[in-house]
């Protein structure tokens, strides 16, 4: 029976995403960020609405410990939003919105810059446009804020491993805050539309 149902699940989806437009899109900001994988997958839902999943990946680490120049910006996101497209999904201004984890360490990219680590979470709006290329290329800019809220730790230095001290002497480690930030939605992305 479980068979059947996941067959079933599984046909009717082929036929229902069939008729949809899929996309897959990098943001090229993103690879200049110091390497940093991306990808976002949209399928539309609609004339006007498409759902968009992203993921981003940086995992290295640059400079040298030796030489006192160690700096990163690693970090692995993954998020879940949806587009709205006031003319057809895909092609002029879009309006979206979005939920959106990351666990970040980032430090060292300027001399004085401490490292922080941790796990955000939150929401995030943006706005865009997108200029049709080809059949099946486009390219995106767009512009948005993050907003949530941040458990993290602060080090003194991205390799030492000493934690920061507050000015009450208590060390900053797991600690809360809210944020504001622009989010990766600030973009200049290539898009397949298959």
């Amino acid at each position: 029976m479980k068979h059947r149902i996941l067959l079933a699940l599984c046909l009717f989806l082929t036929t229902s995403i069939s008729a949809q437009e899929v996309t897959l899109s990098t943001n090229l900001l993103d690879w200049a960020n110091l390497g940093t994988a991306n990808l976002q997958a949209g399928v539309s839902l609609s004339r006007h609405l498409s759902l968009h999943a992203a993921a981003r990946y940086n995992n290295w680490n640059y400079g040298s410990v030796e030489k006192g120049n160690p700096f990163q910006n690693r970090a692995r996101t993954a998020s879940l939003g949806l587009r709205w497209w006031p003319w057809n999904v895909s092609s002029s201004w879009w309006f979206g919105a979005k939920a959106q984890l990351e666990e970040y360490n980032r430090g060292g990219l300027f001399r004085k810059m401490k490292t922080e680590e941790g796990v955000a979470a939150g929401l995030g709006v943006g706005a865009g446009y997108s200029w049709l290329i080809s059949d099946h290329w486009n390219l995106d800019l767009g512009l948005g804020l993050w907003a949530g809220r941040a458990r993290y730790t602060l080090y003194r230095c991205p390799r030492c491993g000493r934690i920061l001290s507050a000015e009450d002497g208590r060390l900053i480690r797991d600690a809360w805050k809210w944020f504001l930030l622009p989010s990766n939605d600030v973009q200049v992305s290539l898009t397949y539309i298959f």
